[in-house]
């Protein structure tokens, strides 16, 4: 269901937005250009996890401020909200929902200091904006767990060296695989077993006879290798990404350009804009109508 939102409803959430907002024309982005943006900033919120160093974020905050920014950009546009923003808001609304104790100075301290200030100001006055794309529902469950429970199981027949050689490149398949779809097509234990399946190929270890002992029956057996490869297929074909410097400079240049006409707007119907909260409302019921549609 969510990975049909991703790519069927972004399409009318950017449509959405340039009905409300007509008056910002000449900034408008395609809805490509917004999934290039988006997958531009989950990558950025990797490299920013890494920042993190005493103590170093826990694994799990990876996977679930990730899936919090892929949900956002279901309701939202990045032409109102700029994913650089999003992203950081997400990656510290996952530490308090991991309970990774950290308050908002530390943790702006980890940019640059020209963007502390406004970044601070933009997650403390979007949190609720946060739960409420997200439908208060914030549990992640993310393919770490599973992935330690697959090499305890290995290491008890296998031994502790082949377990131990394994969690490196199965790790990086993980990281690789949460920049893609897969997490909304795939359980974590399919996308963990994958990973296992993809580090056992790198480091010529035989994992075949635990693979079948995980299916009940040959029918099970080759369904679970079938799901294994097209999961490795779909990041064969999804992870790869590029975006020039020249068009991530152009399509940033818009959305500001779109931010601050908004801001102006909100200024001028503070007071008595009768227009700018029929806006306001007639977006929150765009998104509740997407809600309520039928999936194929």
């Amino acid at each position: 269901k969510q990975w049909y939102q991703r790519r069927v409803r972004g399409s009318k959430v950017n449509q959405n937005f340039k009905n409300l907002y007509p008056e910002c024309a000449e900034f408008f982005i395609s809805t490509e250009d917004e999934r290039l943006l988006c997958r531009k900033f989950e990558r950025e919120l990797l490299r920013f996890c890494n920042v993190f160093e005493e103590p170093p974020l826990f694994r799990s905050i990876k996977c679930t401020a990730m899936n919090f920014l892929k949900r956002f950009y279901l309701k939202h546009s990045a032409m109102e909200f700029y994913p650089q923003n999003v992203m950081l808001l997400c990656v510290y609304f996952a530490c308090k929902v991991d309970e990774y104790t950290i308050g908002i100075d530390k943790f702006v301290s980890m940019l640059e200091e020209s963007l502390q200030f406004e970044t601070g100001s933009f997650i403390l006055s979007n949190e609720f904006l946060l739960m409420e794309a997200l439908d208060y529902s914030l549990t992640v469950y993310n393919s770490y767990r599973p992935l330690d429970g697959f090499l305890f199981e290995v290491r008890d027949r296998l031994g502790k060296e082949s377990s131990d050689c394994l969690r490196k490149h199965a790790l990086s398949f993980i990281n690789d695989a949460i920049l893609t779809d897969a997490p909304l097509l795939y359980s974590p234990s399919q996308i963990a077993l994958s990973a296992l399946v993809y580090s056992s190929e790198q480091n010529k270890v035989d994992i075949s006879s635990y693979l079948k002992s995980l299916a009940h029956d040959v029918t099970t057996h080759s369904k679970l290798l079938n799901t294994i490869n097209k999961i490795r297929e779909h990041l064969q074909h999804n992870y790869k990404f590029q975006i020039s410097s020249s068009k991530l400079k152009e399509l940033e240049a818009k959305c500001n350009s779109i931010s601050k006409s908004l801001e102006s707007d909100g200024e001028e119907g503070s007071s008595n804009d009768e227009k700018h909260g029929e806006r306001i409302t007639k977006r929150r019921k765009t998104v509740d109508e997407m809600e309520t549609e039928p999936l194929p």
